[in-house]
């Protein structure tokens, strides 16, 4: 029966909210899913040691809040995932078993790269074979998100923070000759400067300072916005690909501001907690930025005629 109020507005009956996972799983589920998690965690173990390793490091300190993510992602489609059914499906077997192949071939080859991301496709035959396709298509998305919390060899990570302090370097010297007084040359990635009547001397833009860190945290908040918010394809492709120049934007101020205070007279704003705080401040920035193109978007959108809400943002 339903109800309303004066205005003519049906009053909403009480909405049943999802189970929790423990009754649904129920205690042979609970059961299994630890058994399962115990035997991945064993097989893999000392890569789950050197990735925890490499989080400690400060360009992958975001890999701690991966696998938490990843597992909010899961319970906030539990609605979904137990209406979904759980048969499974002998293709996760199959999966399962080339990731155990490609796993053993990489540490017969001393190949290090593809062991840890093996994880991801055994999750994955381990959800198709127990729950099936639509379990797996709709956990698909935080299951290979965890590749971001993989650092990738070495070689390849070179490859690409030796261009981003390349051009770090390149535009920080041409906006620093502009500073008042200042003369500053570059020497691929060292900036030698002279300020009349004041500092001379010479920095490099390290490794640290390269971008990849504010990068790869960008590229991971990008992807969680862009999945969760509802829009067109086209603008999260927008959302995706924004935060890459958003990210080198902001390295670039850090690695200005960083000489600026050293061809000042302000070297002790240049190292240490300061230091730590601009970087701070320059990835504040950037989320800024980045929530500015949110708005621009959500401003010049227009729905279609036939588009539910149809008119103008």
């Amino acid at each position: 029966m339903n109800t309303s109020t004066g205005g003519g507005k049906p009053l909403r009956g009480p909405t049943n909210p999802s189970p929790s996972w423990a009754e649904y799983l129920g205690t042979s589920g609970l059961v299994r899913v630890a058994v399962l998690a115990a035997l991945l965690g064993w097989i893999y173990w000392d890569h789950i040691l050197r990735l925890v390793k490499y989080w400690q490091e400060p360009d992958w300190s975001h890999g701690f809040l991966i696998v938490p993510f990843c597992l909010w992602v899961v319970h906030s489609k539990r609605a979904e995932l137990f209406s979904s059914g759980n048969r499974g499906s002998l293709w996760g077997a199959g999966l399962m078993l080339f990731s155990t192949t490609a796993y053993v071939w990489a540490i017969s080859a001393k190949i290090g790269y593809p062991q840890p991301l093996s994880i991801i496709t055994m999750i994955a035959g381990v959800v198709l074979l127990m729950c099936g396709w639509r379990t797996l298509w709709l956990t698909l998305f935080p299951i290979g998100f965890l590749a971001l919390g993989m650092p990738p060899p070495e070689r390849l990570y070179r490859a690409f923070t030796q261009p981003l302090q390349q051009f770090a370097a390149f535009v920080s010297a041409i906006v620093l000759n502009m500073f008042p007084g200042a003369e500053v040359e570059r020497s691929g990635v060292n900036i030698s400067y002279w300020v009349k009547g004041g500092e001379q001397g010479m920095f490099a833009v390290a490794g640290a300072c390269s971008g990849m860190r504010s990068l790869m945290a960008f590229v991971a908040l990008g992807l969680m916005t862009a999945y969760f918010t509802p829009r067109p394809m086209w603008q999260r492709l927008v959302m995706t690909v924004a935060v890459v120049p958003v990210a080198l934007f902001c390295n670039v101020l850090r690695v200005i501001g960083s000489g600026a205070f050293q061809m000042y007279g302000h070297k002790d704003l240049a190292e240490g907690t300061p230091h730590a705080l601009l970087g701070m401040f320059t990835f504040a920035l950037g989320f800024a930025i980045y929530m500015g193109i949110l708005w621009v978007l959500d401003h010049v959108y227009v729905d279609g005629p036939g588009e539910p809400g149809g008119g103008h943002k």
